[in-house]
């Protein structure tokens, strides 16, 4: 029977019957519920950690995954570090049969702590530290990896040299063994130095074969300088490849000596994001205005005083991860000697946790 179509008193009349008005309103009872309240309020956001894609600011490469990590540790770490040629001329540089990487920066922006970081001896004064600017005045190579050196470098030549000017140490190159590279450094630029780059510099970047990029250190917390600028697009306008590297980022991560939380981690990560960005279009923009094309690459960020890893701390923030980019621009990250040189334990890493790491990454 449909209900609807019953005469209107008629309906009237059964719905006051009291058995079917107490049904309905049960029923009524049951089924209706006040409305949910809406959670309107927005989900906090994930908190940044450290890791080498929110650190760096990858537009070409790939983030290296943690194995990459510990080989290039284990790499740079293996043999002690020696310095191989040092001259301050670049005709009288050797003719070495090693890919070459160099480091330039503005003077005291923290190079020679870099490199000593960089070697694994962060309290030593492999490449000489100093707070008088200027102190690099020589273009000094150290060897690093591949087998070391093939000779004890305590041990005296069996004859001393006919000519007594001829420094011993000249052919030190010839005993390094192979599969290893060299590790540049050069005189610091701009307040304190003799020239603001130096003739000999820009000889030595425009000439040198063995020369696979330049790394250009800037500080941090200051940014970019005119001689930066101008040193970094006149290497765009010359395609000399190159790498800036922002050194002191603990100054922005955490300028406090205390270790930093979650939170106060987040929060420096994100200022250095910005402070990469600012980076990169004042690089692009004077780039543009000489009227040299392309975009400004990977941008490394690192710091040779401070950790980030509680449980390590002589591990010091984005050494390694510019330890890989030296590999992967000389072409060792897969050279059979680099495999076997590293430890087994090295090779330990997580498969799952460097998959993990691909699928987070974004170029910033």
């Amino acid at each position: 029977m449909d209900f609807l179509r019953l005469p209107p008193v008629l309906r009237c009349s059964i719905l006051q019957h009291p058995s079917i008005k107490q049904t309905l309103l049960r029923h009524v009872s049951t089924t209706t519920a006040p409305p949910a309240s809406v959670d309107t309020t927005t989900p906090p956001p994930t908190l940044l950690k450290l890791s080498p894609s929110t650190l760096n600011s990858y537009t070409i490469s790939n983030p290296p995954i943690p194995s990459d990590l510990i080989l290039a540790r284990s790499f740079f770490t293996k043999h002690h570090p020696e310095i191989l040629y040092s001259s301050p001329h670049f005709r009288s540089l050797p003719p070495s049969p090693f890919p070459e990487v160099t480091f330039l920066g503005r003077s005291n922006v923290g190079k020679s702590s870099l490199l000593n970081a960089l070697f694994g001896r962060p309290h030593s004064n492999l490449a000489r530290v100093s707070k008088k600017p200027g102190k690099t005045r020589t273009i000094n190579a150290f060897g690093i990896g591949g087998s070391g050196l093939t000779t004890n470098p305590n041990s005296k030549p069996k004859s001393p040299p006919r000519d007594n000017n001829v420094n011993p140490k000249s052919s030190k190159w010839k005993q390094w063994g192979r599969g290893g590279l060299l590790v540049v450094d050069m005189p610091g630029y701009g307040s304190g130095s003799r020239e603001e780059w130096g003739g000999e510099i820009m000889k030595y970047l425009e000439n040198r074969k063995q020369l696979r990029r330049t790394y250009v250190l800037v500080d941090a917390e200051h940014g970019l300088k005119r001689s930066d600028v101008e040193l970094l697009v006149h290497l765009r306008k010359q395609g000399i490849a190159h790498q800036v590297v922002l050194s002191k980022v603990d100054k922005i991560l955490y300028p406090d000596s205390k270790f930093p939380g979650p939170v106060k981690v987040h929060n420096g990560l994100m200022k250095l994001r910005e402070r990469c960005e600012e980076v990169r279009e004042e690089l692009d923009g004077a780039a543009a205005e000489e009227g040299v094309r392309g975009r400004m690459g990977d941008l490394m960020c690192c710091s040779s005083e401070k950790s980030l890893d509680e449980k390590n701390k002589t591990k010091r923030i984005g050494i390694d991860e510019l330890r890989w980019s030296i590999l992967t621009a000389c072409g060792l990250e897969k050279s059979f000697d680099l495999k076997r040189a590293a430890d087994v334990k090295i090779l330990e890493a997580e498969p799952v946790a460097d998959k993990e790491e691909k699928k987070q990454f974004t170029p910033i």
